[in-house]
């Protein structure tokens, strides 16, 4: 018995539904923008995507919140063994946001949390969030890649901690 392949049959038009998916995402699960550190770059969003996914940052609309002006979202996910709380956690990510300012710079903020899809309640509860370790690992790449960037403070009224 010969067997069938039914994708060559069905041809789902992927692009329309991961864009129905993002625009269904932005407008049940939006969140405000958070104060904060920032590191600001003089770099488009194209460029900035292809420096990090150089260091296997990836696009993370559909496993986040839309932040209110969001330009960038990717997320950098490495399996390391962390307890919190007495519980063990292996997979983790750093999450990077970019907002374009008005001088058309683009405003980035990172944070280290548990991998959503992995750990979704935990996620959601901020179990081992930690804005400093993201932040730092931001940095870092932006190093390694050659990157200039500048850090400022942002004060919106919400904080994610």
């Amino acid at each position: 018995m010969s067997s069938i392949n039914l994708w060559d049959f069905i041809h789902i038009p992927f692009d329309a539904v991961r864009y129905g998916y993002r625009q269904f995402r932005k407008a049940l699960f939006t969140a405000p923008r958070p104060s904060g550190e920032y590191l600001v770059v003089d770099q488009s969003v194209s460029e900035i995507e292809a420096e990090l996914g150089g260091y296997s940052f990836a696009p993370n609309w559909e496993f986040s919140y839309y932040e209110r002006g969001e330009v960038l979202n990717l997320a950098r996910v490495i399996y390391e063994r962390n307890t919190v709380d007495g519980t063990r956690y292996d997979w983790w990510q750093t999450h990077l946001r970019g907002w374009r300012n008005d001088s058309g710079r683009i405003e980035l903020h990172a944070h280290w949390e548990l991998e959503p899809t992995e750990n979704g309640n935990a996620h959601i509860d901020g179990t081992g969030f930690d804005f400093d370790r993201g932040m730092t690992t931001l940095q870092s790449f932006l190093e390694e890649a050659g990157i200039e960037y500048e850090r400022t403070t942002i004060e919106t009224g919400e904080s994610h901690e």
